[in-house]
């Protein structure tokens, strides 16, 4: 069997069942489906050198200006911003270009 609900933290409804925890375990394990986001684009913050935030471990940014003047990626290891820098522009061609040394 199925159970589908919505909970709104705060909320209440005058159902007339007693719901107390012995009585939501016999519900069984809810489970939670979260839709797919593999279509969905996502925008970076933007900052420049000079504006970045604080660290927080995995946070990914866009920096305008982090590889010596030109855009780049950066992400926060907790204490420093890691340059992530940006390759060749995105082609269909065969032709591919990539930075191996700074």
């Amino acid at each position: 069997m199925s159970t589908t609900c919505t909970v709104t933290p705060g909320a209440t409804m005058n159902t007339g069942v007693e719901l107390t925890a012995p009585l939501l375990n016999l519900l069984g394990t809810p489970s939670v489906t979260v839709p797919s986001i593999s279509a969905t684009s996502i925008t970076l913050e933007n900052y420049t050198v000079t504006t970045m935030p604080g660290h927080a471990v995995g946070r990914l940014v866009y920096v305008s200006n982090g590889d010596a003047g030109s855009p780049c990626l950066a992400v926060s290891n907790g204490s420093s911003w890691l340059r992530i820098n940006l390759g060749s522009a995105v082609s269909a061609t065969a032709t591919e270009e990539y930075i191996t040394t700074e």
